[in-house]
Parts: C-alpha cells; sequence; structure tokens
C-alpha cells in the first residue's frame, strides 16, 4: 500500500465492514499512482481467509501463500497483450472478446474456496468494443461473491456502458512533498539529488512511480526534449523521428503535449508561468513570442486525436515526422 493510497483503502475498510462491497469497482487515476497494485491488494484482501483489522490480506494463510505464488483459483487477471498472430515489433495491444468470454465463464462458476471470485482488468480502457459489449452483461448480472475490478489512467476510452455498471474510485495525484518523500526513501533514486527528483516529478505529471520510472529510464523524454530545442532553435527536428520511434508511443505523446502546454502558457501568462520543462524556459518563452497561437491549438488537437487513437497501429516514424513538422511550423 503507497502512502498517498490512504484514503482510498479506508472507503475500502469501510464497505467491507459495513458487507457492501459492490460487484464491480473502477479505480481511475493518472498513470504512475499504483492502482493495479491497489486492485491487487484489494483481491487479496477479499480473498483472505484471516484478514487484520483493517481488512488488509494477513500474507500468512493458505490463500495468502497462494496468492503470493500467483496459483489462487479463484482470482483472474487480464491485461493488455499482442494477437496471437502478431509478427509486429511493436503490435497492438488489448484485452479482446476471447479473453473475456472465458473469464465470464470463470465467474459464473463456484468458487473453489467457498468465498469471492475476484477478477481484475488492467488499464480496461484496452477493452475491444466487442470485449466491452461481452463483458457488459456480466456487470449487468453478476453471481454472488463476485468482484471485478477495472483500473485505467484513461477513462474517456472505456465505454459509459462499462463505467456507468462500476463503484468509481478516484486517484487523485499526491502532495509534492509527499511524492518527494517517497522517491528519496527508494533505491533506485540512491544518489539523485532534490532537483532531479522534482524534474523527474514535473515531467511524470505528479505521479511519484511514473517519476521513479523516468529515474531509471530518462532516455526518451531526453530524446524528445532534444527533438523539441531543435525547433526552438530553428533547426529541423525531422532527424529525431526515427529515434523517437523506438520508444513508448503514448508516453512520448503526453510528453509532447506538456512542451506545447509549457508553450501556451508563456504564451498567454508571460515569462513567469509556471511550466514543466523549466530548463528550457528561456527558449520556449522565446519561441512563444512568435507562435501562431492557431497553429498551436491546432497542434493540440493533433496531439490529442493520437492520444486517443493510439492503440490503433500505425507508421509511428511518419507520425513523428508529422508532428514534429508541425512543431517547427508554429
Amino acid at each position: 500500500m503507497y502512502p498517498w493510497q490512504q484514503s482510498q483503502w479506508q472507503q475500502v475498510n469501510q464497505l467491507i465492514a459495513a458487507n457492501r462491497l459492490p460487484h464491480a469497482i473502477f479505480l481511475q487515476g493518472n498513470q504512475g499512482l499504483g492502482k493495479t497494485d491497489f486492485a491487487v491488494s484489494l483481491g487479496n484482501a477479499v480473498l483472505c481467509k484471516q484478514p487484520a483489522a483493517d481488512h488488509q490480506a494477513c500474507g500468512s494463510c493458505p490463500s495468502c501463500q497462494l496468492l503470493a505464488a500467483g496459483t489462487h483459483p479463484d482470482l483472474y487477471h487480464l491485461k493488455p497483450v499482442p494477437a496471437e498472430n502478431s509478427k509486429s515489433k511493436k503490435p497492438t495491444l488489448n484485452i479482446r472478446i476471447d479473453d473475456i468470454r472465458t473469464l465470464c465463464a470463470q465467474l459464473n462458476q463456484t468458487s473453489q474456496y467457498g468465498g469471492y471470485r475476484v477478477a481484475i482488468l488492467e488499464q480496461a480502457d484496452q477493452l475491444t468494443l466487442a470485449a466491452a459489449n461481452s463483458l457488459l452483461k456480466t456487470l449487468e448480472e453478476p453471481g454472488r461473491d463476485v468482484l471485478i475490478i477495472l483500473t485505467s489512467a484513461r477513462a474517456h476510452r472505456l465505454p459509459v456502458t462499462i463505467r456507468s455498471r462500476c463503484q468509481l474510485m478516484r486517484f487523485t495525484v499526491p502532495e509534492a512533498s509527499l511524492s518527494l518523500a517517497w522517491l528519496g526513501q527508494q533505491p533506485q533514486a540512491a544518489g539523485v539529488n532534490e532537483k532531479q527528483l522534482q524534474q523527474a516529478l514535473h515531467y511524470a505529471f505528479g505521479s511519484p512511480l511514473s517519476a521513479l520510472e523516468y529515474l531509471q529510464e530518462s532516455e526518451p523524454q531526453q530524446v524528445l526534449a532534444e527533438a523539441m530545442v531543435a525547433g526552438l532553435s530553428g533547426k529541423s527536428s525531422l532527424p529525431y523521428a526515427a529515434k523517437l520511434a523506438k520508444f513508448n508511443k503514448v508516453q512520448l505523446l503526453e510528453g509532447m503535449l506538456a512542451w506545447a502546454s509549457d508553450l501556451s502558457k508563456l504564451k498567454a501568462c508571460g515569462s513567469e508561468a509556471h511550466i514543466t520543462n523549466e530548463q528550457y524556459r528561456n527558449k520556449l518563452a522565446a519561441f512563444a513570442s512568435k507562435a501562431n497561437q492557431q497553429r498551436l491549438f491546432r497542434f493540440y488537437d493533433q496531439l490529442n486525436f493520437n492520444v486517443l487513437h493510439a492503440s490503433i497501429a500505425v507508421n509511428e516514424q511518419l507520425l513523428w515526422e508529422n508532428l514534429l513538422l508541425s512543431w517547427d511550423n508554429l
């Protein structure tokens, strides 16, 4: 349990104590807040035979031992995977209808341990439309003692029909002081000064786990920064498209949105505006003074369109060439 998840667990504790646990819970919040870990903790809690006073799993009963080994017969965990016949180096990841049909059949069976059957759907926004429709029937008519936990950082991509049948639990970005204190205690952050921790947290939009990931693998954001700065300096950023195509598309699209947001803030509010890419403030401010507002809005639309349709396979080098060209021409 992460320190910023205490209020959410208190909600869970009250629901379990009052015997009012819903059949489906939707964990919504930014990437990097530990929603999947929370879902696993919740699943373990309801399957544990000797839970603690706050209803967390004991970790020692036979059920918890099976959970630790990943062999509990009443816990099912689905996450997006590539198609079986995919040969792509960067395949599209989805939760498909066959997986949901299998899951729903398992949830309709009797619990092997005489208690709950728990399903965790990680990144539920990656459900295909057919899979979402297949899941809907089980959400509408769940069996007794069934708990379905969905997680997503992009709730807008999940059909309203699915969201409306789940109890929503929001995960918000914690206070920066709490995140920085937690980051400073992690072995991966050994030797990293506070300024670097703050910058990593900026790049992660305040999400501690994403900031930790950035500290471990900063190359994608560094390449993106080089590409964006090339445009700010009047040089062509197109040579960086092939490099960007090697990394996670969604993370870089969100990183590019931060650059566009910084430019928009500086253009609208002046040089004192709070921005993410602080070390490039002077270059961004100079660029903001001459950037065309309408082109900037169109660039926003272009980025948001690609984030919304990120699950569709495209020629990624061509995608980055188009976006970088738009940036250069602001």
